[in-house]
């Protein structure tokens, strides 16, 4: 199995060296993130809504 190692690091890039199958783990991950943080969002601005009978609902989607 193949470490992780540093080959280079500045102030603003860091270059490392892993393995293909760790790097796509790695960029699933960032994926799986964006997309709870999305959620999780979508969430905050349900909370804040205000709260529509059936009909107001359907109108508003209409609007779009």
């Amino acid at each position: 199995m193949q470490q992780t190692s540093i080959l280079s690091q500045d102030a603003n890039a860091v270059t490392v060296k892993m393995s293909r199958r760790r790097w796509n783990h790695l960029q699933k991950l960032e994926e799986s993130y964006k997309v709870a943080a999305s959620i999780r969002k979508g969430l905050k601005q349900m909370e804040k809504a205000p709260v529509m009978n059936l009909e107001e609902a359907i109108d508003s989607l209409r609007a779009l």
